[in-house]
């Protein structure tokens, strides 16, 4: 018989664990002919284990390859240092962005992100709401498309959320966004600036309510009047997704419209794209027939022919704002709503010099 760390007596026999379970402590000490606490004590490495001890239970952990129970040893805890990043769209030069920005941030913090795809899919968004009950988590940062917000203030999982965008501003929760009616109007006041007056919005999305596509088209709307331009609803195109294929049609059919236009802002960098193509098929000069504009600064903006003039949102300060937030919720520090309204510029190009 062997002493323990504790002084206890364990068996000298060797059991070999079954193929069909995970290693245990226990499988380890037998192995090593210790107990199981001296196992815990050399892999929480405790100073006190013996060094012959230490050598054998190391020496048994690699024949049987164990692993310790992280999970557990976390929610003894109280904490897993891992956090959810809940997007519509990864495949978005937009989202994968953000995406990078926010891994870098909360790694400066001590956390881990792992990011979750949820489409406009509003059971995946409910689950999001839930807190992922099937996770050990400390909190999430989520960008909503579809959940109502009156789904959002009846939230009674208690994991620290932070929102993204303008969507569920008043959802009670914490949220970060750059002032998308501000940018719509510094958007379509620069294409005004520039001698057009027969504008288009290609991207409104009534069927999501006063989201950020609404406040973009407030923008454009405003800075219409300001200037006492016509603003025909005929020349606000909806749009069912934010995709360059989307832009691509939606660019089309403005042209078949038949309708003075001179200038489109687009949803966002995607449907420029989109809308780009479209017009350069049919012979439509930009900027000298039509000048556009989009939002985001995704890479395709700067390389694409003619490059495209965007608002461009600071990213990174995006990023640090919504870490920072959720890691005031998951201490405690909050006192009432937090908002934080992140920075943008206008990067002016050839789409719209």
């Amino acid at each position: 018989m062997e002493q323990g760390a504790a002084g206890d007596e364990v068996p000298a026999a060797v059991p070999t664990p079954s193929r069909h379970r995970p290693v245990s402590v226990k499988d380890v000490a037998a192995r090593a002919g210790v107990s199981w606490k001296t196992v815990s004590n050399v892999v929480h490495r405790k100073a006190h284990v013996k060094p012959a001890l230490r050598q054998r239970v190391e020496q048994a952990i690699e024949e049987l390859d164990y692993r310790p129970n992280l999970a557990g040893r976390q929610l003894r805890q109280g904490s897993s240092k891992t956090l959810v990043l809940a997007l519509p769209d990864i495949r978005s030069p937009y989202f994968s962005t953000l995406a990078h920005e926010v891994i870098r941030s909360c790694r400066a913090l001590g956390y881990t992100t792992t990011v979750e795809e949820i489409g406009m899919d509003i059971a995946d968004e409910r689950r999001v709401l839930e807190g992922y009950r099937d996770r050990l988590i400390d909190g999430i940062i989520y960008s909503p498309l579809v959940v109502p917000s009156e789904e959002v203030l009846a939230r009674r999982d208690a994991t620290p959320m932070v929102l993204l965008g303008e969507r569920l501003v008043d959802s009670g929760l914490p949220h970060v966004a750059i002032d998308n009616r501000a940018s719509g109007r510094v958007l379509t006041q620069h294409l005004i600036d520039g001698g057009r007056r027969h504008l288009a919005f290609l991207g409104s999305q009534p069927v999501l309510g006063a989201g950020t596509a609404q406040m973009r088209l407030d923008g454009f709307l405003d800075a219409l009047a300001a200037a006492s331009l016509e603003a025909p609803e005929a020349l606000r195109l909806e749009a069912d997704e934010y995709t360059r294929e989307e832009g691509e049609r939606l660019g089309h059919r403005l042209l078949d419209l038949g309708l003075p236009c001179d200038g489109v802002v687009c949803g966002n960098d995607l449907l420029a794209v989109g809308a780009l193509r479209a017009f350069r098929s049919r012979g439509v000069s930009v900027p000298g027939d039509i000048a556009v504009g989009g939002w985001d600064d995704i890479p395709e903006a700067s390389f694409g022919f003619p490059s495209l003039t965007t608002i461009a949102p600071d990213m990174a300060q995006i990023a640090g704002l919504a870490s920072g937030l959720l890691l005031a919720e998951i201490e405690g520090r909050r006192d009432g709503e937090a908002e934080s309204t992140a920075d943008f510029v206008l990067r002016v190009r050839e789409s719209a010099p």
